[in-house]
């Protein structure tokens, strides 16, 4: 198995690219409609923009399935899971995470390592308004295919920043499932937006997100994700398989500010290490 080839931009290139799509989006009017459902008119423009001339087929759930809350708890941390069943495991070669109506509608871009079985991805994201969030898989074979959901929320790009809590730029927890076949890792990382005002002093806070992770298993990648301010702060990412994924896990972070992050998970049996290294970033532990 071999990691995917794919094009890696600087931050200063990714924020840049923010801005503009923020500015684009914020600009342009994407309302609810009469029959309370978000206008089709942002996944008429994001179509465009990313699935130019591509025709884009609808799944049913058996092959690839989107889960979110129709009205999160909280829009600035609502999970999503995206499962994979059996037909798609080890023949999906992308999937992009797109929400329709968030400053950045781009949430996540996965690159899945050729063969590789990935059955599972959840996550947490930011969403801004009532919107669709739609999964977009690019299969071995070439064709595109879509699952969508509506969720219902409101602010959660610009809702303040959650208290400080105990811990280090870049810290890696690993939670392993009984059998194996999961890993969730959770990132001590703020992703700020950009968009969020500091309570104490009242001025915006400047984005700093995580910008890309790579999760690897017994030294080969199984996926890399680019990701950026949609993603909410902590961030977390659950990775399933139909077999149990050989130990050792190993993630690399790096975010926004070029701040590398990295951790390991080497079994229930031995003992996790992690090093962090980059602007900010503590020592080995």
């Amino acid at each position: 198995m071999h990691a995917p080839t794919t094009a890696r931009h600087s931050p200063r290139w990714r924020a840049a690219a923010l801005s503009l799509l923020a500015v684009g989006f914020c600009g342009s009017s994407f309302a609810v409609s009469d029959g309370q459902t978000p206008s089709s008119g942002a996944w008429e423009y994001l179509q465009k923009q990313f699935y130019p001339d591509r025709s884009i087929g609808v799944l049913d759930d058996s092959y690839m399935s989107l889960t979110a809350p129709a009205n999160t708890p909280d829009p600035a941390a609502t999970p999503l899971t995206l499962h994979f069943g059996d037909a798609a495991v080890g023949h999906i070669k992308q999937i992009r995470v797109i929400i329709d109506n968030n400053p950045s509608p781009l949430a996540a871009t996965f690159d899945v390592a050729g063969g590789a079985r990935v059955a599972e991805i959840g996550m947490r994201v930011r969403i801004d308004r009532f919107t669709s969030v739609r999964a977009i898989a690019e299969t071995s074979d070439g064709k595109f295919e879509m699952r969508s959901a509506w969720v219902n929320a409101s602010g959660g790009c610009s809702a303040p920043p959650g208290p400080m809590s105990a811990g280090s730029l870049g810290d890696i927890r690993f939670r392993p499932s009984p059998d194996s076949r999961s890993m969730l890792i959770s990132i001590r990382h703020p992703n700020n937006s950009g968009f969020q005002i500091d309570p104490r002093s009242g001025e915006p806070i400047p984005s700093h997100y995580v910008s890309h992770i790579r999760f690897s298993a017994d030294g080969r990648t199984l996926l890399e994700a680019d990701t950026g301010i949609s993603l909410s702060e902590n961030p977390t990412l659950r990775i399933a398989s139909d077999q149990p994924l050989p130990a050792p896990i190993v993630v690399d972070i790096v975010d926004s500010k070029d701040a590398h992050f990295n951790a390991s998970w080497r079994g229930a049996l031995a003992e996790s290490a992690a090093s962090s290294t980059g602007s900010g970033a503590g020592g080995s532990r």
